[in-house]
């Protein structure tokens, strides 16, 4: 199965959360996950692909 989250670097050297299937930055809680750090950014993208195949179905 696809991963539906990753990241992608920013011009300016931080990371963005991208939804692979919209191609749009994510959006949590009305928090947009860009300019992060690479650590928090690679954190955050495990956690998001855990949760929705968890939703999916696909653990």
């Amino acid at each position: 199965m696809t991963q539906r989250y990753d990241i992608e670097k920013t011009p300016e050297g931080t990371w963005d959360i991208i939804d692979v299937f919209t191609g749009m930055p994510v959006v949590e809680i009305g928090v947009p996950l860009i300019d992060m750090p690479i650590e928090e950014a690679d954190d955050l993208v495990e956690l998001l692909n855990c949760r929705d195949r968890e939703q999916r179905g696909d653990t």
